[in-house]
């Protein structure tokens, strides 16, 4: 029986349903600190959710995988948590299902189902910097297909959101894609097609990013290769608007699947020279952060073993602030964004009209 997790999927559809790279991954592959912080997240929301602790019990401590607990990634989680739909819902769902000769095990991070309007919310939670968005998301459709299934129910609507608060999106940091429960069924019917037959096309996009089979997936390398030979034929005379489009795309492309493949091959690089392989020109250094204070150790302590004051006092962001009862018109007084500069980004003309008429 094929069994595969939820997380896997986005990369199995879009390759086709194949199962070709499935068995071919690195023996491990260090998702390092990304990972790390992100599980903390996911620890701490859960507590403070469920009501076993609050922030600031939690707050300047270790999560159980040894990550501690910022002030950052508290007011991150306090946001997350703010914009979770009230009241029902649970966190960490089993959203597990099996057809004849597959398996997709799946826990999704939050759902809730409100029965007497027809809506079934399905949420993820992304505390990483890589934009996630919610069209198409082949996980949270995974997660939203098995609850029904457990649950044997119908929803008139289902709206599946990302909540990443970490990196800025012109659509927020919470979004979102409404599908009915017909549309949620096609999908389910291509996700069972694509798992009962698997095909052997391999194709390359955003997924590629996370695959633990980039290093020797045939279709990334010939990709990684076309980017090159491409970006040297770039036009480099006066262009117009149209091929000026063009251009910017292919080199997006480009850098994307250099970016990926750099990524995964570094961190086998690693992974072999840790296991005392010799890779030429390359080798291993321990990297250290900005020296911090010892657990345990205090201010006060300090104060009373040197007689110099080592404490600080900081004002609270803004949003902690708001947090506190201070209105959004006060804080607007006293609180601004500042302009970093211009960034180019490419806009989905649909969605920026949506946004202008108010989804008319």
């Amino acid at each position: 029986m094929l069994t595969i997790t939820a997380d896997e999927l986005p990369r199995f559809m879009q390759c086709n349903g194949s199962s070709k790279m499935m068995d071919q991954r690195p023996p491990h592959v260090d998702d390092s600190t990304a990972r790390d912080e992100g599980t903390a997240a996911h620890w701490l929301a859960l507590q403070v959710y469920r009501g076993t602790s609050t922030f600031e019990e939690l707050a300047d401590r270790k999560a159980p995988n040894g990550v501690f607990i910022t002030p950052e990634m508290v007011e991150h989680i306090e946001w997350y948590l703010s914009q979770l739909p009230a009241p029902g819902g649970s966190m960490e769902v089993d959203a597990s299902y099996t057809g004849q000769t597959w398996c997709v095990n799946g826990r999704a991070d939050h759902i809730a189902y409100f029965a007497d309007a027809g809506t079934l919310r399905v949420g993820d939670f992304k505390f990483g910097w890589r934009i996630a968005e919610p069209e198409r998301n082949w996980t949270l459709i995974s997660h939203a297909i098995g609850y029904c299934i457990a649950k044997q129910i119908a929803p008139r609507e289902i709206v599946l959101t990302i909540y990443q608060p970490r990196p800025h999106h012109r659509d927020g940091k919470a979004r979102e894609w409404r599908i009915s429960y017909d549309e949620l069924m096609t999908h389910y019917h291509t996700l069972a097609n694509a798992l009962g037959a698997p095909a052997d096309k391999l194709n390359t996009g955003p997924h590629c990013a996370k695959c633990p089979a980039i290093t020797h997936c045939p279709a990334a390398i010939a990709a990684m290769y076309n980017a090159i030979d491409a970006s040297e034929a770039l036009h480099t005379e006066e262009m117009d608007d149209a091929t000026l489009a063009h251009d910017l795309d292919l080199i997006s492309r480009a850098q994307m699947l250099l970016k990926n493949r750099n990524e995964a091959l570094e961190e086998l690089a690693k992974h072999r020279l840790r296991n005392g392989k010799v890779i030429a020109n390359y080798g291993i250094e321990t990297q250290l952060t900005n020296r911090v204070w010892r657990n345990g150790v205090t201010a006060d302590m300090v104060m009373m073993m040197t007689g110099k004051d080592v404490s600080k006092k900081d004002m609270i962001t803004p949003a902690q602030a708001e947090r506190l009862g201070i209105s959004k018109e006060t804080m607007n007084a006293f609180a601004e964004r500042r302009e970093t500069g211009v960034k180019l980004v490419r806009v989905d003309a649909n969605k920026k009209a949506q946004r202008i008429f108010g989804g008319k």
